[in-house]
């Protein structure tokens, strides 16, 4: 299945994020729904930036020194792209024609990330028992994912700052 569309949004009766993923399939639009929590965003946040600096080694080894620098570029160009093209304007399409894992979102428990040099980023989120589901992000896809959650959690007050590596404003020098 292609992945079609991705949100990510704070549901405050929850107190959650619900991360919803349709996927295009032969017979219409597939969802699952994952809820996440302040606990697992918490410690997903450093597990994504280093598996985006980890990315970055895999595909441009020579480039390895400067691989914060490069997330933070890439982030930025992402998310730019994915603004002009007007696919954070898209309203998510609710015309869903089946949910493999059920209507009901599963609670993750645990997401683990599988790399390889020059391909997508392999995403597993996994419940405490049952079955999960499984993500192939582009780059692109997985800097858009991650402004996604960086708005979610900003807009359910967790006190938590999501930061980009290498995005830090400029120091202001003073010359006497």
């Amino acid at each position: 299945m292609e992945l079609h569309q991705i949100q990510v949004i704070y549901r405050a009766d929850e107190d959650r994020l619900l991360c919803r993923a349709s996927f295009k399939a032969e017979d219409g639009l597939q969802e699952v729904c994952a809820w996440m929590t302040r606990r697992l965003v918490r410690n997903l946040w450093p597990s994504i930036l280093q598996t985006l600096e980890t990315q970055v080694v895999l595909d441009k080894p020579t480039a390895a020194h400067a691989k914060t620098d490069i997330v933070g570029m890439e982030y930025q160009a992402s998310v730019e792209t994915i603004r002009e093209t007007g696919n954070f304007d898209v309203p998510y399409e609710a015309q869903v024609t089946g949910y493999p894992l059920g209507e009901t979102p599963i609670l993750v428990h645990k997401i683990d990330f599988t790399l390889y040099a020059n391909q997508p980023i392999r995403i597993t989120f996994s419940p405490a028992q049952g079955s999960g589901f499984e993500v192939a992000l582009t780059l692109t896809v997985l800097h858009g994912f991650c402004a996604l959650l960086k708005d979610a959690v900003r807009q359910a007050e967790w006190d938590m700052e999501l930061e980009m590596p290498g995005l830090a404003a400029p120091v202001q020098r003073v010359l006497n």
